[in-house]
């Protein structure tokens, strides 16, 4: 994948947070950028395995950094998300684990989304 400007600026962004954050926040990190431009890095970044995709409580896609190399669109780095409901911030809680599951014969997974809602520990 070629450096540009647009990759590197959501790459230094979502490496630097411990958020999941929405494409209008990191819209916001830039002076000025073409909206088109920033989803398509978004969805190159996924399919390359490099952040995966999160939808919060209120259905807005939130994306965040994969800390380990995830293959292709395989998310192998499977860890619980927090989302408030107070501020809406989506947290990546790295450390903890997601619960495993036994699936029923045939059925076959392709991955975990964990989110526990609540209230974070900045707005308690």
């Amino acid at each position: 994948m070629k450096a540009t400007p647009v990759r590197l600026k959501v790459l230094e962004v979502l490496s630097a947070t411990h958020l999941a954050l929405s494409p209008s926040e990191l819209e916001a990190s830039f002076s000025k950028v073409d909206r088109i431009t920033l989803y398509r890095t978004l969805k190159d970044f996924e399919e390359a395995g490099m952040i995966h995709k999160i939808i919060d409580t209120d259905g807005v896609t939130r994306f965040a950094f994969c800390n380990d190399d995830c293959p292709d669109a395989t998310h192998t780095e499977d860890h619980v998300h927090f989302n408030c409901k107070k501020c809406h911030k989506m947290f990546c809680l790295a450390h903890v684990q997601t619960p495993s599951l036994q699936l029923p014969d045939g059925f076959s997974s392709t991955g975990i989304n964990t989110v526990v809602h609540g209230v974070c520990k900045h707005c308690a």
